[in-house]
């Protein structure tokens, strides 16, 4: 639900403000649900996605067929960067931990966002 809701009232609206690239077409995502440790760690706590309680998202597709994939981006102002950007934080809103480029090397090529309830609300965003 929380990944509807967050495509629906954030992800396509900000799409909808990147020229020549047509509607919001799907999220190219990498691993939802995997039995793992996390960060593939051998006998590590388990994975949010171990719970089903996580997905990556390794990009964005458009109706035009382009793509854009989730990469660290270099503070170039482009508007590519500010939809990145814009998904990012938006998540923060929808996702109790959301990790990206910068977060860590684990993270470096997607947004990895998960629905974990944690005590007293605590939210990672970064």
């Amino acid at each position: 639900l929380a990944l509807a809701e967050w495509t629906r009232d954030f992800v396509v609206p900000a799409a909808r403000r990147l020229p020549g690239r047509g509607p919001l077409a799907g999220i190219d995502h990498g691993t939802a649900y995997l039995c793992r440790p996390r960060n593939g760690v051998e006998g590590g706590t388990l994975s949010e996605h171990a719970f089903g309680n996580a997905i990556d998202v390794a990009g964005f597709r458009f109706e035009r067929g382009e793509a854009l994939a989730v990469t660290p981006r270099t503070g170039d102002g482009s508007l590519e960067e500010a939809f990145q950007e814009a998904a990012r934080k938006t998540a923060c809103l929808a996702f109790a931990t959301v990790l990206g480029p910068g977060a860590d090397v684990a993270h470096a090529d997607h947004l990895h966002l998960d629905v974990k309830a944690r005590s007293g609300g605590f939210r990672l965003c970064q």
